[in-house]
């Protein structure tokens, strides 16, 4: 009887082994698309009187020998102290503001998506089988996405990319989204809602907010 429940459980760990095998190339799928989805932006608003909101977008390029990576400066939108740094170094990095046909001149690839681009310089051309990661700051004003309604805050925004947050001003609490959020409270106090856009589309979001009562 031994040797039978032997036998059972060499072909049970078998079989175990077989159905694990089987399962590792669709577990190394899935965490090398989490590793590559490393494109994320923060809004953070700004007082809503003054209809700006910091921006922190994290972002990357793998085109084989681009000495440039682009950015799309949203229509309508006014920006203003930016920096951009790069990721693997910490050390800023040249930028400028291009027109789109400058752009494509320089590499950018794909639809045009804006009038003006920030273009930056990268550290070294993107090497073979690499890529270049930046994190980009800037400010922008917008009145047609960010504006006070009474005592209430509405920024209405559409995301293209599929990680981005939005973080409340200090002393100001959500009251309405018009799109799932994971709703969480930072460090500093400040309330931040979390969105993952699993769509081919743009995601609209519309939030509302207002100050906490005493």
């Amino acid at each position: 009887m031994s040797g039978i429940a032997g036998l059972l459980r060499l072909r049970g760990c078998a079989i175990l082994w077989e159905s694990i095998r089987k399962l590792i190339p669709l577990l190394l799928f899935l965490c090398v698309s989490a590793l590559a989805d490393d494109v994320l932006t923060v809004y953070e608003l700004l007082a809503p009187a003054t209809h700006k909101f910091a921006i922190i977008y994290d972002m990357s390029t793998a085109v084989e020998g681009a000495p440039y990576l682009f950015n799309p400066i949203r229509r309508g939108s006014v920006a203003s102290d930016e920096r951009v740094l790069d990721a693997a170094t910490g050390k800023p990095l040249q930028f400028e503001t291009v027109t789109y046909g400058q752009a494509v001149k320089h590499g950018l690839r794909g639809k045009q998506s804006a009038d003006e681009y920030l273009q930056v310089t990268l550290a070294r051309p993107v090497p073979k089988g690499g890529e270049a990661r930046v994190r980009i700051f800037k400010t922008y004003m917008d009145a047609a996405s960010y504006n006070p309604d009474g005592k209430e805050l509405v920024f209405e925004r559409s995301f293209g990319i599929k990680r981005n947050v939005i973080v409340l001003p200090a002393g100001y609490e959500l009251i309405a989204c018009s799109a799932p959020g994971i709703v969480t409270t930072q460090s500093d106090g400040r309330i931040r809602v979390s969105f993952v856009n699993d769509r081919d589309d743009q995601l609209l979001v519309k939030l509302r907010g207002r100050p906490v009562t005493k």
